[in-house]
């Protein structure tokens, strides 16, 4: 009985499993990498400036806050239940 050794031989479906694999591990460095250059960094000067508030400092939460359908103008609430605390 011959002794058959699978790895030697290329099948087409391995050919292109590999192919697939190879892809999905390039895209997955490129972002990887493209994240590490350009967003981290964006996010740790930015990101972290703005949430102590020293960028837009001089804007006011309530004009950028989005109104409750009873605050908006032209708007007419017909039932509107309480909040139970």
């Amino acid at each position: 009985m011959e002794l058959l050794l699978y790895t030697t031989f290329n099948w087409p479906i391995e050919k292109f499993l590999g192919f697939v694999y190879f892809l999905i591990t390039a895209l997955t460095g490129f972002w990887c990498l493209k994240y590490l250059i350009f967003v981290l960094p964006y996010w740790l000067t930015y990101g972290i400036a703005e949430n102590n508030g020293k960028i837009n400092a001089d804007v006011d939460p309530e004009t950028v806050r989005r109104k409750k359908l009873y605050e908006q103008e032209n708007i007419q609430v017909i039932f509107r239940k309480e909040a139970q605390n």
